[in-house]
């Protein structure tokens, strides 16, 4: 497992081995963390770019129907 791109209190992306998961911050008074399984369209968009990995994360926060039935729960996180 190998954390790619990070930016502390706004996305944290993961691979792991096959798999990608982003895992973004909902932001507003409640905090939560919502991680999702990526699609090999969505991982060839942002696997090359922080920036994109950033705009992918604040699409999937403005509509959540973009990652439906792809929620991964609990978040995937990098062991320590």
């Amino acid at each position: 497992m190998k954390v790619v791109y990070k930016e502390p209190y706004s996305f944290l992306l993961i691979q792991d081995g096959e798999d990608w998961y982003l895992t973004f911050f909902t932001g507003g008074p409640v905090e939560l963390d919502i991680c999702v399984k990526l699609t090999s369209d969505e991982v060839s968009r942002i696997q090359s770019s922080k920036e994109e990995t950033a705009k992918l994360a604040q699409e999937f926060q403005q509509d959540r129907s973009l990652f439906e039935g792809r929620r991964v729960i609990p978040s995937v996180r990098p062991v320590h």
